[in-house]
């Protein structure tokens, strides 16, 4: 690949990065740092908050359909403009909330633009631009972008002591606006949306050769069960991740540890898996993906020490990264990028939906079942279902033209 083009490649993955990072207040590990401040300040208990942060989340489902629809249409680099604005509003929402439903309301927006809305931008804005080795990009864009979500908290949990709560969301919803603004005009001048005229007209002259519509709706559908699956369990766990490695006598400091070593395997896992996606049949990648999630649910049964735990959540951490690296590439492959928008959308809401509800079924199903790690036992059920049916659905043979070298690979 010439030097030009490579230097083109780096930087729309270093630019969907930022996106990834800018959407740190709208995510789960941004707004955990304000828990104890905002219930001290609002006079709520904890409980009162998590359930309004369930219904928040529930409400910004809806967000994914039309903000993809407007993505195809207007481009990455427009719609940038309103997730930033957006979601920098829903930030000093947040700040200025005087009680428990104007806060939710704002954490509507915090999740509908934050998780939902940058996320969707970077990888469809990734996937569209980049035409060669796109699985590699794409887990490059995971490795990346999962680690700098942890700036959020890491900063936010500077910020507070000194300024309190609400200038820390203030300062944080400057930020957004401030950086996406530059990076959607940044997008604009770089012409990373449209032909660009150091590509070879090969890689953008060329067609997308799409399967027939049913199969396109067969991949939509297995990807999507995959992705809402993998987000279910891995949410579930990581939740309850003390109370299940405490059944099986792990302290909860030792627990709590655990989300470094998962963090770190889902870095190197991304970019291990975007390289392999590029080179395999796309129809084994979600049951390949699904046996992984499998394996590492139930490996929770045979931890009985703390380096047990740490292979737990090494598993599980690699797990969710597989499938994270994998669903943008299959969806392209698949259904093309003119409207790739439109369909990760859809996909992102169903996904956004599974995560709300996850840890509150997951407590449902331990009650249940009478512990959290029988409750894991029966949850393997979910991600073995899924992929059996990956792999006797009806799937695209071909994967999609975009470029030079994008031979048909899926059989």
């Amino acid at each position: 690949m010439p030097p030009t083009r490579n230097r083109r490649r780096r930087s729309i993955i270093l630019t969907g990065a930022v996106l990834i990072a800018l959407s740190g207040p709208g995510q789960t590990a941004g707004f955990s740092v304000f828990v104890d401040p905002i219930t001290e300040a609002l006079d709520v208990t904890r409980s009162q908050l998590t359930f309004a942060y369930l219904l928040g989340t529930l409400a910004a489902s809806t967000t994914g359909t039309w903000l993809g629809r407007r993505l195809d249409r207007d481009g990455v680099a427009s719609g940038l403009r309103l997730v930033a604005i957006a979601l920098g509003t829903a930030a000093v929402l947040a700040a200025f909330s005087p009680n428990l439903i104007v806060l939710t309301i704002a954490i509507y927006g915090l999740r509908s633009f934050g998780q939902t809305g940058m996320s969707l931008s970077a990888t469809v804005f990734v996937a569209k631009n980049v035409l060669e080795r796109r699985g590699a990009a794409l887990g490059l864009l995971t490795a990346v972008g999962g680690s700098a979500i942890a700036l959020t908290p890491l900063i936010a949990s500077r910020l507070i002591p000194e300024f309190g709560w609400r200038t820390t969301w203030v300062i944080l919803g400057s930020v957004v606006v401030v950086v996406g603004l530059i990076t959607s005009t940044r997008m604009v001048r770089l012409r990373l949306e449209h032909p660009n005229p150091l590509d070879d007209p090969g890689d953008t002259t060329a067609d997308e050769v799409l399967a027939p519509r049913h199969l396109r709706r067969n991949g939509f559908l297995v990807v999507t069960a995959g992705y809402a699956t993998t987000g279910f369990v891995s949410t579930a766990l990581a939740f309850h991740q003390i109370a299940v490695l405490g059944e099986r006598g792990i302290s909860a400091t030792a627990a709590a540890g655990n989300f470094v070593p998962q963090s770190l395997a889902a870095a190197a896992v991304a970019l291990g898996v975007g390289r392999l996606v590029d080179r395999v049949p796309g129809r084994i990648v979600i049951p390949i993906d699904m046996l992984l999630l499998a394996a590492a649910v139930g490996s929770v049964s045979f931890v009985d020490s703390n380096l047990g735990a740490v292979g737990f959540g090494i598993a599980l951490g690699s797990a969710a990264s597989a499938m994270a690296a994998s669903e943008g590439t299959l969806l392209a492959r698949w259904i093309g990028t003119a409207t790739l928008g439109t369909w990760r959308g859809r996909m992102t809401s169903v996904m956004v939906i599974s995560t709300a509800i996850a840890p509150f079924a997951f407590t449902l199903i331990a009650d249940a079942a009478g512990s959290f790690s029988a409750a894991a036992r029966l949850v393997v059920i979910l991600p073995l279902a899924v992929a059996v049916i990956a792999a006797v659905t009806p799937l695209p043979e071909g994967r999609t033209r975009t470029g030079v070298g994008a031979a048909s690979r899926d059989g």
